[in-house]
């Protein structure tokens, strides 16, 4: 099965979140976080909580085509973070795969 692909669209005031399920189902529309002032993560997180089900991980791209990550520091924590929660996802998924397979040994 394929892994969800996230791409994660740098932008000068805000990073554009696309989701493509790969599967041919029809993909989460995108999502954007503001990076002027607080940054609001907890939309993504629903979105992800969402994608647990399907018991498939994600997989990463980041666009960056101003080089933003590199010349501006609150930039670069933010896909820092990013990539902590992606890595958490995907952590979660094996856990769950897991669990599935030890199922079915009894």
């Amino acid at each position: 099965m394929e892994n969800i692909l996230i791409t994660n669209t740098i932008l000068a005031d805000k990073i554009s979140i696309s989701f493509d399920l790969q599967d041919g189902n029809l993909s989460f529309p995108s999502l954007e976080l503001s990076t002027s002032g607080d940054i609001e993560l907890n939309p993504l997180v629903i979105k992800l909580t969402e994608l647990l089900r399907s018991n498939r991980e994600v997989e990463i791209v980041y666009v960056d085509s101003l080089s933003i990550v590199v010349n501006d520091s609150k930039i670069k924590l933010v896909k820092e973070t990013l990539d902590e929660i992606y890595y958490s996802f995907n952590s979660n998924i094996d856990k769950i795969i897991v669990e599935d397979n030890d199922d079915d040994l009894f």
